[in-house]
């Protein structure tokens, strides 16, 4: 079986850490030689839970680190380096997804050690949820009924972590497939855990090839239900103008009648909404691929 070439952050990850700024020391900006602003200092750092992987230093302890920040104190929008990205005010709490192999604090939330430090609030839950699952050493099947209970809950990193840990039950198994594709398709699911299950499929099908016609059709379906949901707006337009285009085309041609077999109610649909001028956004390729009988 072929390796899936997507990756889960959470599975990766040696170490997971949750800590808080208790305090900053930093010098004034200068600009530097590439003619940004940086600065250097240092944090003192609060560690309030290790989620995964080992430390030396103790829960609770205050551990003190050297940091640049680069960018100036405006907003970042492009990659200056780890802690450019976040807020490093006191009370900043903070959650980093590192190597683990380290065992102390200061070594492992470094460019060479830490590949994402985010903001807790936002990681903490998909983080939490994950681990959880993990450490009750589920079968595929359990994972796939507990990915769709935790469906609403769920988000993009919970769901790669999903896609990871069942990758080679669904492959092997087009039911599986079909029980992936319901939760993904669903509109109770979160919409970025909807996007990170059909990526997920697709890129691994894009690199290996490992899904067969009926499993394709199936990814295809769940895309096209997807897009016509007035509410995921945002996933919309990928998945017309990029994803669909793509899959229906290569590796292996999908006709319309592979896709859309014994399901005419959603044929119509999407050919109801591709005529739609006041909301299509097929691209020429899709539009092409529907316009024929066979659509290849």
């Amino acid at each position: 079986m072929s390796q899936t070439p997507v990756i889960s952050e959470i599975a990766a990850a040696g170490l997971i850490v949750y800590v808080r700024v208790e305090s900053r020391q930093f010098g004034s900006w200068q600009p530097g030689a590439d003619g940004l602003l940086e600065r250097t200092g240092t944090l003192d750092l609060r560690l309030l839970e290790v989620l995964q992987g080992r430390l030396t230093d103790p829960v609770g302890e205050v551990v003190q680190i050297a940091v640049a920040e680069r960018g100036g104190e405006d907003t970042v929008l492009d990659y200056y380096g780890l802690w450019s990205q976040v807020s490093t005010e006191a009370g900043s709490e903070l959650a980093g997804l590192c190597d683990g192999s380290t065992q102390d604090l200061a070594s492992q939330l470094t460019e060479e050690h830490c590949s994402s430090l985010q903001p807790a609030a936002s990681v903490l839950p998909d983080l939490r949820l994950a681990l959880e699952l993990r450490a009750r050493h589920l079968t595929a099947d359990q994972i796939l009924a507990e990915a769709g209970r935790l469906r609403a809950e769920g988000g993009a990193r919970f769901a790669r972590f999903v896609w990871v840990q069942v990758r080679e039950a669904v492959v092997s198994a087009p039911d599986r497939f079909d029980v992936l594709m319901r939760i993904a398709e669903d509109p109770a699911t979160r919409t970025d855990a909807q996007d990170a299950y059909l990526r997920a499929a697709y890129e691994d099908d894009s690199v290996t090839e490992s899904l067969d016609t009926g499993q394709r059709a199936r990814l295809a379906r769940a895309m096209f239900r997807t897009a016509l949901d007035p509410a995921q707006r945002e996933l919309r337009e990928h998945l017309l103008t990029t994803f669909l285009p793509n899959l229906v085309e290569a590796p292996q041609p999908l006709s319309s009648t592979e896709v859309f077999d014994e399901r005419p109610e959603l044929a119509e649909q999407v050919r109801t909404d591709e005529a739609d001028e006041s909301t299509s956004a097929y691209g020429e390729r899709l539009s092409r691929w529907l316009s024929t009988e066979e659509g290849v």
